[in-house]
């Protein structure tokens, strides 16, 4: 959590400064009853209603008007596949000659708003008048305090027919939003005003105005300031930028931040003075304004905010700003972007700096190497990057100056070929190239995610084949493919010009059969705190060796199944969808598995607001597809934790009573962590809860939220199916293994585990002797195995290597003595192998090791 402008924030206490709004404009509302008196009546008026406006509103741009209509059916829907929150029939738009805006009809309704009435999409139209389709609008709040409007209805209150301003009004009352409510103590007020919303697109306009309206209940004057917010829940779509910091992190006060998609931006500005930053938290941006107040009984319109469609990219949406605005022009500056020889380099990107450094603006080049952006007629320097080559000095372009040449050097190139050692078919695998002479870092201003662990290249060549950009010189390849693979680690040296070819073969050295790994908590750009997209996710699980990547977005539904379908890399792995419940207030809990439906608020996902967690899990069980519910992160720190939450007690294997709840059907013990960094944790909470009787399975997940620094399937939940082939497997089989506990967790090494009469984790055995074996790849060291009864251990072996196939990986076999230290009516064994060092090549910094679910006796 990225706490800024907030001195006190340490405190819990919010220093929000306030702002002034302009443009009033007084409006009458509707009285339902007469008593003048103002107490306890004004609650009855409304702001008026009114109808469904325009048939035809993408006739707008022919007619050169402005229009608003109810979307009428599916026709009228442009929209990407991609989009996060659905345009649906019966919902409204905004269109002119410019832009078009969909606003979301009344009612439970997609996001963290579950109100309606807000923006779903915004963008410029074509020739024809209609959408372009490529908005990646996800949502935006508009607060006072941690209350909203929340309509009554929507309606056109003018369909713009008569040449003037079309307007969408969302008409009905302020309430709390309820993800909000974990912080009542820091936004306690709670005004309850009827209030209305107006989206007012002129002809001609590229911004739609935002105009607040309110009417004061009460006796006494109410001075909004440090109360008023906007949050955007924004960055999974599009990077925020600002004049001041341009694609870094929004510090102090804006004028106004706008969000760039590539194809599409937008930018939102307060109507009367700057935004403030205040927290940026799990892809959530607050700003603060100030300056509203409303006199007792009084009656208050106000033009509140404006939002303006742009792009391509910043430099479409900072030339649209200016045009809005008034501003000076800027220059175009055209040129391309070549090596010495005159290749051509596509999609790269063009940043202009000015002579003091400040960021300005940034465009891509085309597939022919081409660019156009805009700059301040004074002196800038234009710098080209791509990846593959190093950053280069700035080239200068005078003042007055419209066309650039840009040279990058010639590039190197690595083609990496994979193939499996047994069968010489090419194998979906992880490249990273490393150069032996680091590459400096962008400025943070530019925008770009570097690689981390000195690499240049993460690539994720599920066909087997990778052709790579590098600078010439000295490089490292590792190729690898998980946990079950030997890897390819070599140096590489890369001229000019000329494509260097590295084949690496990769021998299968764990012997995994029966068993597919799972990982159940993977996030996509569908969550609101992680901006991979979700066919990228898909290719990185598959070329880390993971059979089973499972999508667990925040408050939506999206099945991988489809991508692995689409890629033909079914005969790798078997995807399904599943759901990362998320209360802002006691934790977040997988529900494994769960479908898209696709006619439902959040495409299916299950809800939780104005529930308690007995309720919510007593939901989730009876759901259809009968989940197994999962208590993610269960043991760390604020409201994502739901045993923090619930003062989960070890000894007396339960919390407090209003949050407590058992029903649930595994815990994610491990994630994206190991055993002893959860040891005095969440290993301690499971067992505790094993030794009050409770049959609770452990899985270790990712909860991987960016695919540069927290690889997808460590650690990853190994399931018994007792064949090898994703063809064969449903959501439901997989759900049904994952119930019975037939699991070990796997982090980089692998375990079986058999009992006296040859039962495994998950089923009743005996005490006696249990044969344990570890497996590792070559590049992994396996060094002692724990041996837990009872959440006691009991044992601690040391691992040696035994001869045997598959080489060049490790066995090791260890037959240990199971017997408790006392007398009860059910025990259990667990297992724990600890491997040394670190995951290095292919996970630096994570920890080796294996678990085992338990074996009751």
């Amino acid at each position: 959590m990225t706490f800024r402008g907030l001195p006190h924030a340490a405190a819990g206490v919010f220093a929000v400064a306030a702002f002034a709004c302009s443009s009033d404009v007084e409006e009458t509302p509707t009285p339902l009853v007469t008593d003048p008196v103002c107490e306890g009546n004004l609650d009855a008026f409304r702001f008026p209603h009114g109808g469904d406006g325009s048939p035809d509103p993408f006739g707008a741009k022919a007619a050169g008007q402005a229009r608003a209509g109810r979307v009428r059916d599916a026709s009228q829907i442009v929209q990407p596949d991609t989009a996060r929150n659905k345009v649906r029939v019966g919902d409204f738009v905004l269109a002119n000659d410019r832009v078009a805006v969909y606003i979301e009809a009344e009612g439970e309704s997609d996001g963290y708003n579950n109100f309606g009435g807000e923006i779903l999409a915004l963008e410029l139209v074509g020739e024809d008048g209609r959408p372009t389709g490529v908005s990646e609008y996800n949502e935006t709040l508009i607060m006072l305090s941690r209350q909203t409007v929340q309509p009554e209805k929507v309606s056109v209150i003018a369909d713009g027919s008569d040449g003037k301003a079309a307007v969408v009004r969302a008409s009905g009352k302020l309430a709390n939003v309820p993800f909000l409510d974990t912080f009542r103590t820091l936004m306690p007020d709670e005004y309850g005003f009827p209030a209305a919303i107006d989206y007012v697109l002129e002809p001609g306009a590229s911004r739609v105005a935002v105009r607040l309206s309110l009417v004061n209940t009460t006796v006494e004057p109410v001075d909004f300031a440090s109360k008023q917010y906007f949050g955007f829940f924004q960055q999974s779509r599009g990077k925020a930028f600002t004049e001041a910091q341009g694609f870094a992190a929004p510090k102090g006060e804006v004028p106004w931040v706008a969000w760039d998609s590539g194809k599409s931006a937008f930018l939102a500005r307060a109507a009367g003075g700057p935004l403030r930053t205040e927290i940026e938290v799990s892809g959530f941006q607050l700003f603060s304004v100030k300056g509203l107040a409303l006199d007792a009984c009084a009656t208050r319109s106000v033009d509140y905010a404006e939002f303006l469609a742009g792009g391509p990219g910043i430099d479409g949406m900072l030339e649209a700003k200016r045009a809005t605005f008034g501003e000076p022009a800027w220059r175009e500056i055209r040129g391309t972007l070549e090596e010495p020889d005159g290749v051509k380099i596509g999609g790269a990107l063009v940043h202009a700096t000015g002579a003091d450094g400040r960021y300005l603006t940034r465009a891509s080049t085309d597939s022919n190497g081409a660019f156009v952006l805009h700059a301040p007629n004074e002196d800038v320097q234009l710098t080209p990057t791509i990846r593959g080559w190093a950053i280069p000095a700035a080239t200068p372009v005078a003042a007055g100056a419209g066309a650039a040449t840009l040279v990058l050097p010639k590039r190197a190139t690595l083609e990496v070929i994979a193939t499996d050692a047994t069968t010489s078919e090419p194998l979906p695998v992880r490249v990273q190239v490393i150069p032996n002479s680091p590459l400096a870092k962008a400025p943070e201003a530019f925008g770009l995610s570097d690689e981390i662990n000195g690499r240049l290249w993460q690539e994720f060549a599920v066909t087997g084949r990778a052709l790579l950009p590098v600078p010439p010189g000295q490089h490292r390849v590792i190729v690898s493919r998980g946990y079950e693979y030997d890897i390819f680690d070599s140096p590489a040296s890369a001229e000019a010009g000329v494509t260097t070819t590295l084949t690496a073969t990769l021998a299968r050295s764990v012997d995994s059969s029966g068993v597919m790994c799972a990982d159940f908590h993977i996030h996509s750009n569908f969550s609101a705190d992680s901006s991979d997209i979700p066919e990228s996710k898909v290719k990185g699980a598959i070329a880390d060796g993971l059979d089973i990547p499972v999508s667990s977005e925040h408050e939506w539904i999206i099945d991988f199944q489809p991508i692995i379908q689409r890629l033909g890399l079914t005969k790798w792995a078997f995807g399904f969808p599943s759901q990362e419940l998320t209360t802002f207030t006691f934790g977040h809990f997988g529900v494994v598995p769960i479908f898209p439906r696709a006619d439902a608020v959040n495409n299916g996902a299950a809800s939780w607001i104005g529930k308690k967690p007995d309720a919510i899990f007593r939901g989730v069980n009876d759901l259809p597809e009968k989940p197994v519910l999962v208590v993610n992160h269960p043991s760390g720190d604020g409201f994502g934790a739901y045993f923090s939450m619930a003062v989960y007690d070890r000894a007396t294997g339960t919390g407090d009573p209003e949050l407590w709840s058992d029903q649930f059907g595994a815990i994610e013990v491990f994630n994206d962590s190991d055993f002893e960094a959860n040891r005095n944790k969440s290993v301690a909470d499971w067992f505790s809860l094993l030794n009050a009787g409770k049959t609770i399975w452990a899985v270790g997940s990712s909860d991987s939220h960016s695919e540069r620094s927290s690889p997808v399937g460590y650690p990853r939940t190994c399931l018994r199916f007792g064949h090898d082939d994703p063809t064969r497997l449903s959501a439901e089989i997989a759900r049904d293994v994952l119930r019975s506990g037939n699991a070990v967790i796997s982090g980089g090494l692998m375990m079986s585990v058999v009992g006296p009469d040859g039962n495994g984790p998950g089923a009743t055995s005996t005490q006696g002797a249990y044969k344990v074996t570890v497996g590792a790849p070559s590049w992994l060291t396996a060094e002692s195995l724990e041996v837990i009864v009872d959440g006691v251990t009991t044992q601690t072996l040391p691992l040696t290597p035994i001869a045997g196939p598959p080489a060049p990986g490790k066995r090791y076999e260890a037959t240990v003595d199971v017997t408790p230290s006392q007398s009860k009516a059910r025990h259990w064994v667990v297992f724990h192998a600890k491997g040394a060092g670190d995951l290095a090549p292919v996970h630096p910094g994570r920890k080796p090791f294996a678990a085992s679910n338990p074996i009751f006796f």
